[in-house]
């Protein structure tokens, strides 16, 4: 054998011998996705939530996000406070009860949606104008935002929760019973008010939405010893940058947003598309979160339902907002 062929022999076992540390190391387990239960409601008011799940934000986040659904937050606040779920989705007056009636165990960590449009009175044909309510049975969900909807309504027009008769409902039988005349007429948000002119459209119309008497809130919050833990946390900013991803894309795209929710819950184009118009996907705590509920707390106080001041230092957790973008979290002023 002669000098070039031993020195091509050599090369040969040498690199059979190296082969095996030359080839791609195997890439390494994907790290498992952090679970995550939220307590929430099949409402367009969530787009920003229905979005960024329906696109796979939370798993790019390295979350799995369980829903767990309720008619209304006020009822899965009722799970909540048995130490079930980590996130609830819900009101804003139902949310300053929980936290006055559960020592305190309650903190906002987001407004996800507020507006005014989204509250609707829908009521029979034959009441044209808020004094034809007088005498009448008028539901809402007690204890929801909709009770304080009711009361600034009725008194901002010469009329006294004495002239009508409330009846407590869950939102999800309110259309039936408006289109059946067992009640005439409901305070609620959407997508409800649509749900009752689809179900009898002859017989029933929207009389007014809430603009000019409340703004509603439709808030993220978790138990203060959740937040207390590092790794909760983390948990809940990777929720709230992937929420906040979600409501960009769902305020640009109105047939993504139908057809996620069509799929979802089974709701009409005009059902979302009329919650749609009006979303302000704020996904943050700013000024105007805080005097909106220092006018609910004054109401609270002058119908005997607050007592203390609300102490927004002790009412919300914007820690996990200003992780995830600091111009989102304005700090809180002095308690009202």
């Amino acid at each position: 054998m002669n000098k070039r062929h031993s020195w091509l022999r050599r090369v040969i076992f040498a690199a059979a011998a190296t082969a095996p540390f030359l080839l791609p190391m195997p890439v390494a387990a994907q790290a498992p996705l952090k679970p995550l239960v939220v307590f929430a409601q099949p409402l367009p008011l969530w787009d920003s939530v229905w979005v960024a799940d329906a696109k796979g934000y939370y798993k790019d986040e390295g979350l799995d996000v369980q829903f767990r659904m309720f008619p209304s937050g006020t009822t899965s606040l009722q799970t909540f406070r048995a130490g079930e779920g980590e996130i609830n989705f819900g009101g804003d007056l139902p949310g300053v009860q929980y936290w006055l009636n559960n020592d305190k165990d309650y903190r906002v960590v987001a407004v996800l949606e507020r507006d005014s449009k989204g509250y609707l009175v829908t009521a029979r044909n034959d009441i044209k104008a808020p004094q034809d309510l007088k005498g009448k049975t008028v539901a809402t969900r007690v204890g929801s935002t909709g009770s304080w909807f009711i009361s600034e309504y009725l008194a901002r027009n010469g009329l006294s929760a004495d002239d009508v008769k409330i009846t407590n409902l869950d939102t999800q039988v309110m259309p039936t019973a408006l289109c059946h005349g067992d009640i005439s007429a409901f305070f609620i948000f959407q997508p409800f008010g649509q749900r009752a002119i689809e179900i009898c459209p002859n017989d029933v119309h929207n009389l007014s939405t809430a603009e000019g008497y409340i703004r509603g809130y439709a808030v993220a919050a978790a138990r203060p010893e959740w937040l207390a833990d590092p790794e909760n946390q983390d948990k809940l900013a990777r929720f709230l940058r992937a929420t906040k991803r979600g409501a960009e894309d769902a305020a640009a795209d109105l047939a993504g947003v139908q057809k996620i929710m069509a799929e979802r819950f089974g709701l009409s184009e005009e059902a979302t598309r009329s919650q749609w118009e009006i979303n302000e996907r704020v996904v943050g705590i700013d000024d105007t979160f805080y005097a909106d509920y220092c006018s609910l707390a004054a109401w609270m106080k002058q119908e005997g339902l607050l007592t203390t001041p609300l102490d927004f230092a002790e009412f919300v957790d914007g820690r996990a907002l200003a992780a995830v973008d600091p111009g989102r979290f304005d700090q809180p002023p002095a308690a009202c």
